[in-house]
């Protein structure tokens, strides 16, 4: 209540100004240029009261998401009044969703904006990747699973020649520790 006192007493002493610099100068400054200048000076006051209002509003959103531990990685900035953007990375989509209600939960929000990544993404382009190499190097019967700083391969191979191939070519491309659960099923002679 004493920072909307504060606001309105400056907006007082602005008009105040104005005025002022109207009857002095009322030959030298058109109408309209005072018209300006009083929209200038008076509309600067509630981007003040807007930057007091959104950082209330991500301090509060920004508690609500440390609340849950799951959401460690998940912060805010309000770029509108009313409007949340959430950044950061978070573990997966459920979480990514849990972040999305928990921020639209919190009184006065009208608007969240979920730009939030999560890990298992990462993890998934990570398989991908290694899914294609091994595909373009022939080892059709392989397939690859990450799971945070692992790799799980598994399927049937030919030789343990193809299988040493297959654990080569993954780490030619990836950094990941490797699990490899690949059996070597020779093909029939005949």
């Amino acid at each position: 209540m004493l920072r909307r006192q504060g606001d309105l007493s400056t907006r007082s002493n602005l008009k105040r100004t104005a005025r002022t610099i109207y009857t002095n100068h009322k030959r030298s400054i058109s109408t309209a240029a005072i018209g300006v200048m009083l929209t200038t000076l008076i509309a600067s006051v509630p981007l003040r009261a807007f930057a007091d209002g959104s950082t209330v509003l991500m301090d509060r959103v920004n508690r609500a998401l440390r609340a849950n531990d799951n959401l460690n990685g998940a912060r805010c900035y309000s770029p509108a009044p009313g409007v949340i953007v959430l950044y950061g990375k978070v573990f997966d989509t459920r979480d990514r969703d849990l972040a999305q209600a928990t921020a639209s939960n919190v009184r006065g929000v009208a608007q969240v904006v979920n730009t939030l990544r999560t890990e298992t993404g990462q993890w998934i382009a990570e398989e991908e990747r290694i899914k294609d190499t091994l595909l373009l190097n022939g080892l059709q019967g392989v397939s690859a699973r990450v799971i945070g700083s692992q790799v799980y391969l598994a399927g049937t191979v030919a030789s343990e020649a193809e299988k040493q191939r297959a654990s080569m070519v993954v780490a030619s491309i990836s950094n990941l520790q490797q699990n490899n659960f690949i059996w070597v099923k020779p093909s029939p002679l005949f």
